[in-house]
C-alpha cells in the first residue's frame, strides 16, 4: 500500500476519533499527559519565547495551545480535517495566534523553505505512516541551526504485544512486551479513563505503526540533523504521589521517549 493510500486511511480514523478525543482532552482525561509527560516535555524543550514554531501533528490542538501559551508563534498541521476544524473552534474561543492546516507532514508545499525556528511534535510521530519523509520536510522547512524537538510513546516499550503482568492481588506487577519487529500497521483500540475526569467513555481506533526506535535515529542521521539530546524521563516520588498509576512506570518503564536534534548551519 503507497504511503498516500495509508495516509488517507490513516486521516479517516482519527476524523472519527476526533469528537470524542477533543471532549476527553477538554475533559481531562488524558490525566498522564498533562500532569507528566507534557510538562516534562516542554521542559526539555526550554525557551520558545517569540520562536516561530511548526506543531507536526497537532491534533485538535492541544499541543499547539501549550505552546503558543509559552509565548511561541505557532503553525499546527495535522493530517485529520476533523481534528483541524475542533482545533480552529479552540482558537476562535479563546484566540493565541495559532495558524492551522490540513495536511500530510510528508508533504508540505504550502510551507516555505527555511521558514521555521522549530519543528515540534508531542505525542504524534510515532502515528505517522511515514516518518522518513516527515522528517524531510521538517529538515527542509527549518532554518539553518533549526531544532526538531518530539515526544513519542517509548517505541521499545509500547509494542504491539504491551501488556501487564499481574500479581495475586490482581495489580500490575511486570511489563509484558512483544512484537517489537512486527513491521505490519494494526489497529488498538484505547480509552481515556475515566475514573475523576470526566463521564467520556468514547474507545478509539487508532492506526499503530510500529517505528522502531533505530527507524527514528536513522532518520535524524539520514538527513544531517545533529543529535543534541535523548531523554526517557522518568516519574518522580512526587508524580507517583499526585497520580498513583505512575508507580508502575517509575518502576519499570519508560512511557516516553524525548529527542532533540538539530539542522545544521
Amino acid at each position: 500500500m503507497s504511503s498516500k493510500i495509508r495516509e488517507q486511511e490513516t486521516s479517516k480514523y482519527w476524523d472519527c476519533n476526533a469528537s470524542g478525543w477533543a471532549e476527553g482532552i477538554k475533559n481531562g482525561q488524558d490525566y498522564i499527559n498533562e500532569s507528566f509527560g507534557i510538562p516534562r516535555f516542554l521542559d526539555f524543550i526550554g525557551n520558545v519565547s517569540g520562536k516561530n514554531i511548526m506543531d507536526a501533528g497537532c491534533g485538535e490542538g492541544r499541543s499547539s495551545r501549550h505552546l503558543a501559551e509559552q509565548g511561541a508563534r505557532v503553525t499546527g498541521v495535522d493530517l485529520s480535517l476533523q481534528m483541524i476544524n475542533r482545533a480552529i473552534e479552540m482558537e476562535k474561543k479563546k484566540p493565541l495566534g495559532i495558524k492551522y492546516s490540513q495536511s500530510s507532514c510528508s508533504d508540505l508545499p504550502f510551507l516555505n523553505n527555511k521558514t521555521f525556528d522549530s519543528v515540534c511534535s508531542i505525542m504524534a510521530l510515532m502515528d505517522f505512516p511515514d516518518i522518513a519523509k516527515a522528517f524531510k520536510e521538517f529538515k527542509r522547512v527549518l532554518k539553518p541551526g533549526g531544532h526538531l524537538t518530539f515526544m513519542i510513546r517509548h517505541p521499545c516499550f509500547f509494542t504491539k504485544g504491551y501488556g501487564f503482568l499481574k500479581n495475586k492481588q490482581g495489580v500490575r506487577a511486570r511489563l509484558l512486551v512483544s512484537d517489537y519487529f512486527i513491521r505490519r500497521e494494526y489497529i488498538e483500540r484505547w480509552g481515556f479513563k475515566t475514573e475523576g475526569h470526566g463521564e467520556n467513555n468514547t474507545i478509539f481506533a487508532i492506526p499503530r505503526f510500529p517505528h522502531k526506535i533505530s527507524d527514528y535515529f536513522n532518520c535524524i542521521l539520514d538527513e544531517g540533523f545533529l543529535l543534541r539530546r535523548v531523554l526517557e524521563p522518568r516519574p518522580s516520588v512526587e508524580n507517583t504521589l499526585q497520580n498513583p498509576n505512575l508507580l508502575f512506570w517509575r518502576d519499570n518503564a519508560a512511557l516516553f521517549l524525548f529527542v532533540h536534534a538539530q539542522k545544521p548551519e
